[in-house]
């Protein structure tokens, strides 16, 4: 998809698929980074890794990941040269671990210290990392990139989303009028390819129909800082320090 083709439709329905961003060689490195992390708190794991949370801060290849030129040049036309890459996650689907999740909005950030500020809550922690929901307004302004490690079909559990929902602040109360006005559309992606996704727009996935990989890197970027004394839990962009990143796992 040229990117003048991608950029207005991520504007106009809040997401976008594109393929071959990354090549097989980083599909293998990658895959293989993540399946050597070993067993603690970040990794929900049964016969085979399902889920790890807080890469930018375990995984240097996944920090590289969010910093390279053909990741970037998805995000910048959007959120501009100044973003950065603020939290990251993996998840794949299992026979094992092979979950369905409604319609949704993705709803909380990463923060680095719990601290009272008007529009912002509940709390959480998860993975030792605070998570707090904050107003829709932040959300807005953000803009995840789901890599795909392997080919994703409608057989194995794809994104779903309701074209132009992002552009509503918060549904909770509003999905079923949604679900009714709007039809939704099937994300399937190459292996390599990416989906780029607006955090306020409603997306579900269903169950895996055939036990295929479905591994999946989800960066999330922001391009301004929280309000008051809020800090993002990690910063990954050109040019920011990272000398406090995690490498010793």
């Amino acid at each position: 998809m040229k990117s003048q083709a991608w950029t207005h439709r991520l504007i106009e329905q809040g997401f976008a698929i594109v393929p071959d961003v990354i090549s097989a060689d980083r599909i293998q490195a990658l895959g293989d980074a993540i399946a050597n992390i070993p067993l603690g708190e970040q990794v929900r794991r049964k016969r085979s890794i399902y889920g790890v949370r807080n890469l930018l801060e375990i995984c240097p290849e996944v920090r590289q990941l969010a910093l390279c030129k053909e990741i970037r040049a998805l995000v910048t036309p959007i959120l501009g040269n100044t973003c950065f890459a603020v939290r990251a996650i993996f998840f794949d689907k299992t026979p094992d671990a092979n979950w369905k999740l409604g319609w949704h909005q993705d709803n909380v950030i990463s923060v680095k210290q719990e601290i009272e500020t008007p529009g912002f809550g509940p709390w959480s922690r998860k993975a030792g990392v605070i998570q707090v929901q904050p107003p829709a307004s932040i959300l807005s302004r953000m803009l995840a990139v789901r890599v795909h490690l392997d080919a994703n079909d409608q057989h194995n559990a794809p994104l779903r989303v309701l074209p132009g929902s992002h552009e509503h602040g918060w549904l909770d109360d509003h999905l079923d009028v949604w679900k009714q006005r709007v039809e939704e559309v099937i994300c399937c992606v190459p292996a390599g390819g990416a989906v780029l996704i607006r955090p306020l727009v409603l997306h579900a996935s269903a169950a895996a129909e055939q036990s295929r990989p479905r591994r999946v890197i989800h960066i999330e970027f922001a391009c301004e800082e929280l309000p008051g004394e809020l800090e993002w839990n990690r910063r990954v962009g050109p040019g920011l320090e990272q000398a406090s990143a995690k490498t010793d796992y």
